[in-house]
């Protein structure tokens, strides 16, 4: 009986042997992939080493809560630390507490799988490390026109996404910003001396790179086998401004900015639109559904369409480009509605917002871009009616 106990224990003390290297190995290489993950997208070269502003972003005992964020002071302004909201399609606010939001700091909405959509507004002029990462149902990104760097990482796997414009504020796009973005198929970049840090879009099987000659755009495309296609050499500025409920004429917005409000319950009643054509032979006209008199003639280059001092909502609208060189820009809009939030984007006078439903308008933007090029964001449905 003994010698039985004593085999039995001989026998657990072999297994044991044997099975805890197996678990140390497993753990060392789990340890290994993670460290080589970190390190693809901390440094482009062995040489780059992290700084204070490529660590991970974290709540401490000075962050302060606003709202669904989680912030820091910096000079001039905030950096968000952290994201504590629902998801869907997320505003960035331009200010929180009366401070300028400057900065979206690291990590703060890596692994995020609720969150759809994002705006960044003027305001917001950097993004950390990883700040989007692994974000696999974000399908449309709208990058404000003061942003200047996307960090390492930022829109890792990203699996939805299948367009973005680069605006021309951007200097710097980080190591592996949109590697794993596999639905990507069209990248607009309107900097023409862009710096490209590494591996950016990673094995992306069927991206086209929108640009201008020259650039550093069709450099990197052609360096790296990528199809590049040019832009035209001139820009089209686009202006517009909303009346609103209890508010009046906004001031004017322009090139994707948000006119109008997000989340305060009012109505947009009039709209006036304006292109700068100085450079090319474009003009631009478009008409709204209005409450009690539907969609109203069209008008053009800063004319009223919409009513004002009658109380009435605006529930839809139409936008298209004329002129001699009208095929060679696109314009695309969407809009804030009630009851839906953000729509996704028409273009060239398609229908957005709602019909025959009394629902309100509430915000919306405008881009105009290179004919063909990478659309604002999803396309998939920008408009409802409850007449078909």
């Amino acid at each position: 009986m003994n010698r039985f106990v004593k085999q039995v224990f001989c026998g657990l003390i072999i297994a044991g042997i044997c099975v805890f290297p197996i678990g140390i190995m497993a753990k060392e290489q789990n340890h290994d992939t993670e460290l080589i993950k970190n390190l693809d997208l901390e440094a482009s070269d062995e040489n780059q080493s992290l700084n204070e502003e490529t660590q991970r972003s974290e709540i401490s005992l000075n962050s302060i809560h606003a709202g669904d964020y989680w912030y820091d002071t910096i000079v001039g302004g905030i950096r968000i630390v952290a994201y504590t909201g629902s998801g869907g399609n997320v505003d960035i606010p331009a200010t929180l507490d009366g401070k300028s939001v400057l900065e979206i700091g690291s990590d703060v909405f890596n692994g995020n799988t609720s969150i759809t959509g994002v705006n960044l507004p003027n305001s917001v002029t950097s993004l950390g490390m990883r700040s989007f990462y692994n974000c696999p149902n974000l399908d449309s990104v709208f990058l404000g026109n003061g942003l200047t760097t996307i960090g390492n990482g930022s829109f890792w796997g990203a699996q939805t996404l299948n367009s973005i414009i680069i605006p021309s504020s951007v200097t710097t796009i980080g190591y592996a910003a949109f590697a794993n973005c596999n639905a990507l198929t069209k990248i607009t970049i309107f900097n023409s001396t862009l710096t490209f840090d590494g591996q950016v879009f990673g094995t992306i099987p069927h991206l086209t790179i929108y640009g201008y000659a020259g650039s550093t755009a069709e450099s990197y495309a052609y360096a790296n086998m990528r199809p590049f296609i040019s832009l035209p050499a001139s820009y089209v500025d686009v202006y517009y401004s909303t009346h609103v409920q209890n508010v009046g004429w906004q001031s004017a917005k322009k090139n994707g900015e948000i006119s109008g409000t997000v989340g305060q319950g009012l109505r947009l009643e009039g709209i006036k639109i304006l292109v700068d054509n100085s450079e090319v032979n474009v003009a631009i006209q478009y008409q709204t559904h209005v409450q009690n008199i539907g969609w109203q003639p069209m008008v053009s280059n800063g004319d009223l369409s919409g009513t004002t001092g009658l109380s009435l909502r605006l529930e839809g609208i139409r936008i298209e480009l004329d002129g001699v060189d009208v095929g060679k820009y696109d314009v695309y809009y969407r809009v804030h509605a009630q009851n839906y939030g953000w729509l996704d984007w028409a273009k060239n006078g398609a229908s957005a917002g709602t019909e025959g439903m009394a629902l309100r308008l509430e915000g919306i933007q405008i881009i105009v871009v290179p004919s063909g090029s990478a659309a604002p964001g999803a396309t998939a449905m920008p408009f409802a009616s409850s007449l078909n």
